[in-house]
């Protein structure tokens, strides 16, 4: 498929596997999980992702119900931060360490395009916001420690929405809170089959990426594009116009 040039509003963001990668701290935090509570680790591994900490923890350690699974979900979020801490620490290293939180591949390139063009134009709109599944207490310490950029105005966590991905709450308010009356007229970028699933269901259109997940995956759930990762795409401002250019690899 040759490269497409889309105009956009907002750039909808998922954050884990899309801008930036947790996955060693999480998975290492899962099978700690896994072990205390005999659960079965490559069903997390397959199907855990992309679903809030809440939701998963509901579904495969049902005994967790009312302020006790609050806690957990408290819990395990803050283990995931403590591993790639403790990770950071443990390294002499100052460089991209093994287990900690880091941009994924172009992350840090496309939201410097985006965010470059606003710094040039401050009366054009933010260009882009972040959908996550994750709580609050998580999803800003860790986009901090990833360190992709400063956090955009729209930012949407788990614990702002009564029901998380697939459902489209959580793009639906993304939408709402970068003041874009047309959702149609947003791509969401996603790298697990519930967060594409959410945005389709929004309304919007949807980039999948095969950082977390094979392509097919992706397209199954309704992609209308699908690249390896963010380096894949580029963005510019034509007036107060926001263009992505994305090198979609061609649907199966």
């Amino acid at each position: 498929m040759p490269k497409t040039d889309v105009a956009v509003d907002t750039v909808l963001f998922d954050m884990d596997g899309t801008l930036l990668d947790s996955t060693p701290a999480v998975n290492s935090t899962w099978k700690e999980y896994a072990d205390r509570y005999h659960l079965d680790m490559e069903e997390l591994l397959r199907n855990a992702h992309g679903h809030r900490t809440i939701e998963n923890l509901s579904r495969y350690i049902p005994g967790l119900q009312g302020s006790e699974l609050e806690n957990e979900v408290k819990r395990f979020e803050s283990r995931i931060l403590e591993i790639a801490e403790e990770k950071v620490r443990a390294s002499e290293s100052k460089t991209a360490v093994e287990g900690t939180i880091v941009p994924m591949p172009g992350a840090k390139e496309l939201i410097a395009q985006i965010n470059e063009g606003k710094d040039e134009n401050p009366s054009r709109r933010a260009g882009w916001a972040v959908v996550t599944s994750a709580t609050s207490a998580y999803a800003n310490r860790a986009f901090v420690l990833a360190g992709v950029a400063d956090p955009p105005a729209a930012f949407v966590t788990g614990d702002m929405v009564s029901k998380g991905k697939p459902a489209p709450e959580p793009y639906q308010h993304g939408a709402k809170l970068a003041q874009v009356a047309d959702i149609g007229r947003c791509i969401v970028v996603e790298d697990a089959p519930p967060g594409v699933a959410s945005g389709k269901a929004a309304g919007a259109r949807v980039l999948g990426l095969r950082t977390t997940h094979d392509g097919e995956r992706m397209w199954e759930k309704g992609a209308d594009w699908v690249v390896e990762d963010l380096s894949k795409v580029q963005a510019r401002w034509e007036g107060d116009q926001l263009v992505l250019t994305i090198d979609s690899e061609s649907k199966p």
